[in-house]
């Protein structure tokens, strides 16, 4: 009877574990489908949201945000690369471009490579350091490239897998499959950005053209409004430009332009817009900028210009601008009405003997 019970026992401890080992086993499984089931979900999302949005710096962002969220890590990164140098740095924590970086060890390993690299242990990996904007102790990383028609652009970078003890293979995977959409997303966004450029460009100069002016000058009384500040307008011409081009020539003519357009560049701040307005004109909107401050910047311009020689051949060229100025609302409540009041500025500029300075 006691060998009786005993077998009944023993049979039961054995379909107890083996159920239970059943269960572990569906629990590893159901895991496994979950997580799968989340991964194309994210990846999913991230091909829309990739391939619908066309400025680079919010697909950077995506491409951050969404490989740290679809590999459960504590820091992400991209890394681009152009010319064999380091483009963009940017991290979950911020861009870091402006820290020292460069693609050293296994960062250059896996550019150079063009291979996965996953490191599970790195105490063991003497002298590795990621710049980042705060410190933080890796101890994990899963790096991927970024390959675009078997060019490699650059990789993403993933430091601390979350809740396990690191980076597993079917990661690579996922996170290269990732990598191909993320690739091509950027190349439609550059390639927009390029679209866009070209369109809004003057060839001859590099300014913005006409129409990109009206874009923005509309835009920045609109700020102006919303703000109580104010935006000036300068609208310049260059003095006596067709007795150039009759006498020197048209190419002559349009390195003048170009000239021109460099002196008008480095004479402003980086917020203010320069534009080719169109022919031998140019416009320049400051933002806000009162009629005085609007006024300086006319004079250091017009002075810039005028100290400057332009060499063609044995010739020494110079030249002068007028420059008519406006300000919003001082001296017009509309961007037509601004652009008036310039233009008006302006012709008293010529009316009273040119290379000057007129104010609305």
């Amino acid at each position: 009877m006691s060998i009786i019970l005993f077998i009944l026992c023993l049979s039961l401890l054995i379909l107890y574990y083996r159920n239970n080992k059943q269960k572990r086993e569906l629990n590893r499984q159901l895991e496994r489908e979950r997580r799968k089931i989340r991964e194309l979900a994210v990846l999913n999302d991230i091909s829309s949201l990739l391939y619908k949005d066309l400025d680079e710096k919010s697909v950077i962002e995506t491409i951050v945000d969404k490989a740290k969220e679809l590999i459960r890590s504590e820091v992400s990164a991209i890394l681009l690369i152009e010319n064999k140098r380091v483009s963009v740095f940017y991290t979950s924590m911020g861009d870091s471009t402006a820290c020292k970086t460069e693609a050293k060890g296994i960062l250059s390993k896996v550019l150079r490579e063009g291979v996965p690299l996953r490191i599970n242990d790195l105490k063991g990996l003497p002298g590795f350091k990621l710049s980042l904007n705060h410190p933080v102790d890796i101890r994990s990383i899963l790096i991927v490239p970024l390959l675009l028609r078997e060019a490699i652009i650059g990789e993403i970078i993933l430091c601390n897998r979350t809740g396990t003890n690191g980076f597993i293979e079917e990661d690579e995977d996922v996170l290269l499959n990732f990598g191909f959409h993320a690739a091509f997303a950027l190349e439609k966004a550059r390639l927009h950005q390029e679209v866009r450029q070209l369109a809004t460009i003057d060839g001859l100069t590099g300014l913005h053209n006409h129409r990109a002016f009206q874009e923005r000058i509309e835009t920045e009384i609109e700020r102006a409004k919303r703000f109580g500040s104010k935006v000036s307008l300068l609208m310049m011409d260059i003095d006596f430009f067709k007795k150039l081009n009759d006498t020197y020539g048209h190419s002559t003519g349009d390195e003048v332009l170009r000239r021109i357009g460099c002196k008008i560049v480095d004479n402003i701040r980086n917020i203010d817009f320069a534009a080719r307005y169109g022919g031998e004109e140019f416009a320049v909107v400051l933002p806000e900028t009162p009629i005085e401050g609007a006024r300086i910047t006319a004079e250091r311009i017009r002075e810039s210009i005028r100290d400057y020689r332009i060499s063609q051949g044995k010739n020494l060229i110079s030249v002068t601008v007028s420059i008519g100025v406006a300000t919003f609302p001082d001296n017009a409540s509309s961007r037509v009405e601004l652009i008036e009041k310039a233009d008006t500025a302006l012709y008293q500029a010529k009316k009273e003997g040119r290379d000057r300075v007129c104010i609305a």
